[in-house]
């Protein structure tokens, strides 16, 4: 929000006119405990974009201007990962403390590292700017980290060519390709792999240990998000359509997608969270394999289940599963020292 007013200002548009519709106010930009819907950042965006005329390239523009700060609690962990195909995992892995529009997916290439821009649920008027700015940040933070700047391999977008594409040459060093099936940002396996003088294995464990708290925070789940997850959770081998669970709750599709914004969430991130609770409840079970676990979650392949598994957590399913059996038998250790029995028969007797 901060970096748009900022782009609003400078082209002219006042920030009583770019707050129009949203029930924000000025005081929120210094706020830091300020919140923004997603029906609020749409409408800022129209905003923007009503004042404009809707410019080629200018959410590259806004994206250009976003610092590995503006990731909040997670930039400090992608500034201290050691390469920035490691620091995308972690961005993947704590993408719901930082809510964007457009939700990012890593692809499987071997060498280039090939992020989709899943921009389909975006309403039509701002998916153009709200996929260019998801480009204009990666390609811009990618670029600071490594103190260079950074040319993607490809980039694809799902709308059709615009008039002015030329621009986007400019701004980001290549031509895209224009009405693909999807979004699509490839980042070259040179840039992504190559390490940065930022890496700081202890900030980078003290940085993930406050994004773990807050995240566990943040799912604590209430309101219509936590009776989506309870419909979800049901049956996680055959994960309901969308429209079914709408209707189990009495509204439309388009409803519900809203109101899920407001709260913060997706239902495909609900669908994601129920799959990983899961996974870790079955991965408990140590005679279970892997891939029936797998199955059981609705996955058609293991290999599948496992690169989900590794955006989840940071780890397989059986580097997991073997913490979990050396933290219990730590824990059996504990129990069998004699100090441990008394204390316990003495709680007991009491």
């Amino acid at each position: 929000m901060v970096i748009m007013a900022k782009v609003a200002q400078e082209r002219g548009l006042s920030l009583r006119a770019f707050f129009a519709g949203t029930g924000l106010r000025t005081s929120d930009l210094d706020s830091a405990t300020a919140t923004i819907t997603f029906e609020q950042e749409f409408q800022l965006i129209r905003n923007l974009l009503r004042h404009c005329g809707e410019p080629v390239g200018l959410g590259l523009e806004v994206g250009g201007q976003y610092q590995f700060t503006s990731l909040a609690s997670v930039g400090f962990a992608v500034i201290s990962s050691p390469t920035l195909r490691s620091a995308f995992d972690i961005v993947l892995r704590y993408a719901d403390l930082n809510i964007s529009l457009v939700r990012l997916t890593i692809g499987s290439d071997a060498a280039d590292l090939r992020i989709g821009l899943a921009d389909e649920e975006m309403p039509a008027d701002i998916r153009r700017f709200a996929t260019e700015r998801a480009v204009g940040a990666i390609v811009k933070i990618n670029g600071d980290l490594l103190g260079r700047t950074v040319i993607p391999r490809a980039v694809e977008f799902s709308f059709a060519q615009p008039r002015g594409a030329a621009v986007y040459r400019k701004m980001i060093g290549i031509t895209p390709s224009f009405s693909a099936s999807g979004s699509v940002l490839v980042l070259k396996s040179t840039d992504v792999d190559a390490s940065h003088a930022h890496a700081n294995p202890l900030a980078l464990r003290l940085a993930e240990e406050t994004c773990r708290q807050y995240l566990s925070e943040w799912k604590v789940r209430r309101g219509l998000a936590a009776q989506v997850r309870d419909h979800l959770a049901k049956q996680p081998g055959d994960i309901l359509e969308m429209a079914v669970v709408a209707s189990a709750l009495h509204m439309s599709t388009r409803t519900l997608r809203r109101r899920l914004r407001e709260e913060g969430t997706s239902y495909l991130a609900l669908c994601d969270e129920v799959r990983h609770a899961i996974a870790e409840q079955l991965l408990a079970m140590p005679r279970m394999p892997i891939d029936h676990i797998a199955e059981r979650l609705g996955y058609s392949e293991a290999a599948s289940f496992i690169h989900a598994f590794k955006r989840w957590n940071g780890q397989t399913p059986l580097a997991f599963r073997r913490s979990l059996v050396q933290a219990n038998a730590g824990s059996d250790r504990s129990d069998s020292h004699p100090e441990n029995h008394d204390r316990r028969t003495a709680l007991q007797r009491d």
